[in-house]
């Protein structure tokens, strides 16, 4: 009980630092990781947490407005796009919002980087990695079983249609990232688990460059493309069958192939 609760633990730890941006996996041009992970304190990070530092101090309340964008950065002496960042990552920690014809309130005092692991590793390992792919591997194919189960006939035309534009993508040799990003929300979405599509959805947003960066490595030869489509295929195969064992294993498959191309190993690996 001990390991696995110390596996899992492990596991949320990667998850929760890469959700917050924390740590860069990066990519060589070879299709291979490389496992050194930069954690780099942007200007716009720092003002962020200037800002939030206020917040919390008592300095503003609950709807109470921030000054105005240019006076902002005025006072913290930096450019209005790195305040722009620096507010954008407030409102996606849900600290502050927009309001028509009020500028930007305060919208709460607690942040969710409560589950920052940052100042535990500095780097993230192999191990890590694995984890975190493992991770994903779990909660998009169990997505997939219960998208098999209990998907309407409205959101498998969006799948299908979804795969379509991919396969249209790969036909006329382009990236098809967004087509890509839209099968998988669409077979969330298809889940009717609300709290397993959010959380998805919080993944994807969060590791949108990297998730960019992986498919254009897995996807960057004409016959590599048209690999990784037909597992696709076999995906919507199956949850269009109402198959769960087959759309389980189909998501696997191609997940573990994924990890496989970008030079990792999950689930067979010793630990």
């Amino acid at each position: 009980m001990n390991d696995a609760c110390e596996y899992f633990s492990g596991v949320c730890c990667l998850l929760f630092r890469l959700m917050k941006g924390e740590g860069v996996l990066n990519l060589s041009a070879t299709n291979t990781y490389s496992m050194h992970i930069v954690k780099p304190e942007t200007l716009s990070s720092q003002i962020s947490k200037v800002i939030l530092s206020e917040i919390q101090s008592g300095q503003f309340a609950v709807g109470d407005r921030l000054l105005p964008e240019a006076e902002l950065a005025q006072k913290y002496g930096v450019s209005r796009t790195v305040l722009r960042e620096a507010i954008a990552s407030l409102k996606n920690e849900d600290i502050l919002e927009s309001k028509p014809g009020r500028g930007i309130i305060v919208k709460n005092t607690r942040s969710q980087q409560a589950f920052r692991f940052s100042d535990i590793f500095e780097t993230i390992s192999i191990d890590e990695a694995n984890h975190f792919y493992e991770m994903r591997a779990i909660l998009e194919s169990e997505a997939a079983v219960l998208a098999a189960s209990r998907h309407t006939q409205e959101e498998m035309d969006k799948i299908s249609n979804a795969f379509i534009a991919m396969q249209d993508a790969v036909m006329k040799n382009q990236n098809g990232n967004a087509e890509h990003e839209l099968f998988n929300r669409s077979i969330a979405e298809a889940s009717h688990n609300p709290l397993l599509i959010e959380f998805l959805k919080f993944l994807d947003a969060k590791l949108h460059d990297l998730a960019l960066k992986l498919s254009i490595n897995t996807m960057a030869s004409p016959g590599r493309a048209y690999i990784v489509l037909e597992e696709h295929r076999q995906i919507l195969k199956s949850i269009t069958a109402h198959n769960k064992v087959d759309s389980h294993k189909a998501v696997l498959t191609h997940l573990n192939n994924d990890a496989i191309r970008a030079g990792l190993e999950i689930f067979d690996r010793k630990v």
